[in-house]
């Protein structure tokens, strides 16, 4: 039902992701400084930061250990994901350790930036669905056709 997703919406999830998480990583430095733990906003910031470093990165990879069939080399993919997820979670425990408030700041960042990114992605597969079953499949907000508005039948008589 999803294969025909389009590949173009899978750009507006990541943008919109990205904005979102400027737009928070901002509102958390507020909120942490207005509540007398800067050091907490700081680290959401920095969370953030890695979580979208780590997001390019794995495209990066993604791109660069797929061959022209479309298949994945795994083995030097694997690395690259265990070398990244594991920069970042010793980072975060060295954090955690020596400054407390940053490091749950980063913790945070780093959850708050797949919260924003799965809250998006299932935004996205729903408005497909929706207009899958609404009998525009490819159209969707954004794209030039867009969805179109369902006419109730009384209506759609009176106009024939």
């Amino acid at each position: 039902m999803l294969t025909d997703f389009p590949v173009l919406q899978v750009d507006v999830v990541v943008r919109r992701t990205l904005v979102s998480s400027v737009a928070l990583g901002v509102v958390a430095v507020v909120v942490s400084v207005v509540a007398g733990q800067p050091l907490a906003g700081v680290g959401v910031l920095a969370g953030l930061a890695g979580a979208v470093a780590n997001h390019r990165l794995f495209q990066l990879s993604t791109a660069r250990y797929s061959t022209d069939a479309g298949r994945l080399e795994r083995k030097p993919y694997f690395g690259s994901v265990v070398a990244r997820l594991g920069a970042l979670t010793v980072l975060a425990f060295v954090l955690l350790y020596l400054v407390r408030p940053l490091g749950f700041g980063l913790v945070g960042g780093l959850v708050l930036f797949q919260v924003l990114l799965m809250a998006n992605a299932l935004a996205a597969l729903w408005r497909y669905q929706r207009a899958q079953l609404h009998g525009s499949a490819g159209a969707l907000p954004g794209s030039a056709a867009g969805p179109q508005p369902a006419v109730p039948a009384k209506e759609a008589e009176g106009h024939a």
